[in-house]
């Protein structure tokens, strides 16, 4: 996959900000957009492409956490959104839920990127507990719709997200979160469109995230060094995130990608690997990937993606999974699709009796018995 291949979506303030940290990253080669109702937003955004949604609902303002006028702004110009994912073959969307751009948006945007045949991913972040019920019930309410839109999605609870970046003052830890999140999804940038000899692609991607595994998120770690692999994986193991490690024991697939200089070797490969297996259900699928870039000499950023089925409490009800064990074998799916898809069954019907009426007369008209089900006199299959 090409690395113009790729649109990187921001929506409403939280996704702008993560835009922003991405474009900081690699400020040529990410192709970036950025979607709002806020016209002074949208003037200070880094992203390449920026869309003002609603302003004649609006009239440049945010939304002030209004559900149904972010909707209605994304739906009167669904046809404007959609003319941004012409050229792409995986958009990622960027958000922060509990507000009312980024819980009502992003559900729209998703959809309209499906209408258009383009798979999709969502990482969103989840709002802190200490900002009330009203953001988490918007939260809460954002969460089915982007699962039944998106061909994948990784929630960011913000309480854990803000643990891992060792500051509690507000003007160091926000900017740090951003940094720290935006990196992440270059990690996944970089490893989709530069591969390096143990390629993840985007099928790979989707099995992880995709819905039917739980919800999915991620963790991180960066080292130096000559212990660099052993260094990254032991600040991984103890990630908020992962709940110290011990949330892989509950993880039915895990993706692991991996960034370094052209003097990554195998044993940092297995300095890495050997504890991430360990700390796994022994029937986990797990999927490496790595990227070689000349700028990560002597240092490497490990990130992880897992999905755990009872979610990672970031205050969202989850629907039940389907109980099942992981398989020994990925599925493998079509690389160049990644996009759900069905298979028509039939369904084995065996002839409905008369049960209780066996013993009465038919009733008849024009020789063909009305008690005997339409669907079986006519022979069709369900």
């Amino acid at each position: 996959m090409e690395h113009n291949d790729i649109l990187v979506i921001g929506i409403g303030g939280a996704g702008g900000r993560l835009v922003d940290a991405l474009a900081a990253r690699a400020p040529e080669a990410v192709r970036t957009a950025m979607i709002d109702t806020d016209a002074a937003a949208l003037a200070a955004s880094q992203a390449v492409s920026k869309l003002q949604i609603g302003s004649h609902v609006t009239n440049g303002q945010g939304t002030g956490g209004d559900a149904g006028l972010a909707r209605r702004a994304a739906t009167d110009d669904a046809e404007i959104i959609r003319g941004l994912f012409s050229d792409a073959r995986l958009v990622v969307v960027l958000a922060g839920l509990g507000g009312g751009t980024g819980s009502a948006v992003t559900p729209e945007v998703i959809k309209a990127a499906g209408l258009s045949g383009t798979p999709t991913l969502c990482v969103a972040t989840q709002p802190f507990s200490f900002e009330g019920a009203p953001r988490a019930a918007l939260a809460r309410a954002a969460v089915p719709e982007i699962r039944e839109a998106a061909d994948g999605l990784i929630l960011i609870p913000n309480d854990k997200l803000f643990k891992s970046v060792g500051s509690d003052k507000v003007n160091e830890a926000f900017p740090a979160a951003d940094a720290a999140l935006g990196m992440s999804v270059w990690s996944l940038w970089q490893i989709l469109t530069r591969p390096g000899y143990l390629n993840a692609g985007p099928a790979d991607l989707a099995q992880v995230t995709k819905p039917e595994r739980g919800i999915a998120s991620l963790a991180w770690a960066e080292a130096h060094g000559r212990k660099r692999g052993a260094s990254a994986v032991k600040q991984l193991l103890t990630h908020p995130m992962l709940d110290g490690g011990a949330a892989l024991g509950e993880c039915r697939s895990i993706m692991v990608s991996i960034v370094g200089g052209e003097d990554l070797t195998l044993k940092d490969l297995g300095d890495i690997m050997a504890p991430i297996k360990a700390a796994c259900h022994e029937r986990v699928v797990i999927t490496l990937g790595t990227s070689i870039d000349p700028e990560w000499k002597a240092r490497l950023l490990l990130t992880l993606i897992a999905a755990r089925p009872g979610g990672w409490s970031g205050g969202v009800e989850m629907r039940p999974a389907k109980a099942q064990e992981p398989t020994d074998l990925p599925i493998t799916e079509n690389p160049a699709v990644v996009g759900r898809g069905g298979v028509q069954t039939t369904l084995q019907l065996e002839p409905a009796g008369r049960g209780r009426f066996a013993n009465t007369d038919p009733t008849l008209l024009d020789g063909e018995d009305l008690d005997i089900p339409t669907y079986q006199r006519r022979g069709i299959k369900l």
